[in-house]
């Protein structure tokens, strides 16, 4: 499969797979918001430079989401509340388009000699050191898949099982986004240990009863727009207070929207300390990425997100609408 590897690609894995070596002291680091293939490959390439006898150390802006926490070293992930004394060799931003999304972590990554970006979005904005970003994989695990197999030579299970869950999440159980890679690395992962029935159970059916609660004070507000076929639904400070909930709650629910048959074009709205954040996905030929991209966010033409400052929900509401209707 390695043999499939463009000629890009294969430069930036050698050239990253030598600061590896070349280095001590290693931060990783990925989006606020994490998704499961933000820390999934974040868990994976930890373990990779762990089996290697390197110092390691995560920090994030957000804590790792309840349903993320069953994968291996989960435990060791620190947020910028945490007391952290690191002056790394390397800073590694993962899943990650803007430096700045990476929040607070940023005051840690200035200290590094090297920031490395490791990245699948078209929107990344080139912004390391050594930036490695190709729109073509599916998720940032299949790339950290190959950095670790040159780096290692081999795939523990424990790593397996941390990409695996990167690969499933970001294409929504193999529904979008499927790139030239994507079943022949998940084919390499399940020889390597990893166990798909066991992550599907974790990640899709163990939610907890609070976050179902708030799905169902969500879907109160639930709009569709027969003629265009957009669906969408908010969920409110409200609802996080009556339901005691958090933003990590809501884990999954844009994945609910996508399955409306008669919506081609769907968003979510959460609103959230000082901002509002929106996730977009596509269906049809609708590129949300453009969507987002227009507010300073970024994605994928199926799937994309950005957030806003300053503005209420039903402010961000008819903004994300107005540029809807710009496609029609």
């Amino acid at each position: 499969m390695e043999t499939l590897l463009g000629y890009s690609d294969t430069k930036k894995i050698s050239e990253i797979v030598e600061v590896l070596k070349r280095e001590r002291v290693f931060l990783l680091t990925t989006h606020r918001n994490i998704d499961g293939d933000a820390i999934g490959s974040e868990l994976a390439l930890y373990s990779a430079l762990k089996r290697a006898g390197k110092e390691v150390i995560i920090v994030n802006q957000d804590s790792t989401p309840v349903i993320y926490r069953f994968l291996p070293y989960a435990k060791s992930v620190h947020s910028c509340t945490s007391e952290i004394s690191i002056n790394p060799d390397v800073a590694i931003i993962i899943d990650c388009g803007s430096a700045d999304r990476t929040g607070n972590v940023f005051k840690f990554m200035k200290k590094a000699k090297i920031i490395v970006n490791i990245d699948h979005h078209i929107s990344n904005q080139g912004f390391a050191n050594i930036n490695w970003t190709n729109p073509a994989f599916s998720a940032t695990g299949e790339m950290v898949y190959f950095l670790i197999y040159h780096f290692n030579k081999d795939i523990s299970k424990k790593e397996a099982d941390c990409l695996y869950t990167a690969i499933l999440t970001d294409t929504g159980s193999f529904i979008y986004n499927i790139g030239p890679f994507t079943m022949g690395i998940v084919q390499e992962l399940i020889n390597r240990g990893a166990s798909p029935e066991k992550i599907a159970k974790k990640v899709y059916l163990e939610r907890p009863l609070r976050s179902v609660k708030l799905l169902s004070l969500a879907l109160n507000n639930l709009q569709f727009d027969g003629e265009k076929k957009v669906c969408w639904m908010k969920v409110t400070r409200d609802m996080y207070r009556t339901t005691r909930t958090k933003e990590e709650d809501t884990e999954g629910f844009i994945d609910l929207l996508v399955k409306i048959k008669e919506a081609n074009i769907v968003f979510l709205i959460k609103e959230a300390h000082n901002t509002v954040k929106v996730s977009l996905r596509s269906k049809g030929r609708t590129d949300v990425e453009r969507i987002a991209s227009r507010f300073g966010g970024g994605g994928h033409k199926k799937a994309a997100g950005c957030y806003f400052t300053g503005l209420s929900s039903d402010e961000v509401e008819q903004k994300i609408l107005n540029e809807i209707e710009r496609f029609f």
